[in-house]
């Protein structure tokens, strides 16, 4: 449940806010939801890594490539599959340490 509520709330959220209202959507689902540690942890890395990794690979495959292999050529990556995954482990990482820290808080409280 928390893993769906992260990835439908942050990515309805970043088409009308900047990219790292992840992070607070995270926090504050894993505070309400969370159940254990890893629990908030992998939900949150699920979530927003998935979440990205769909997004990244629509944009990839309806702009054909342009602006992948624009990307690609500025970090001399071997292949955009390589950027898509990437993305992924970024935002992955974003979502997953938010979440986590989401979950301590409310330990703390």
């Amino acid at each position: 449940m928390l893993l769906l509520l992260i990835l439908v709330i942050s990515f309805v959220l970043q088409f009308f806010l900047p990219w790292w209202i992840v992070a607070p959507v995270s926090f504050g689902l894993a505070a309400w939801r969370g159940r254990t540690n890893s629990n908030a942890f992998w939900a949150g890395f699920a979530g927003i890594g998935g979440g990205w990794l769909l997004l990244s690979t629509f944009i990839h495959i309806n702009t054909e490539g342009i602006l992948s292999d624009k990307i690609i050529k500025l970090f001399s990556l071997p292949h955009p599959t390589l950027l898509l995954l990437i993305t992924a482990l970024v935002g992955g990482l974003v979502g997953g340490v938010s979440a986590w820290a989401g979950y301590c808080c409310r330990q703390l409280v």
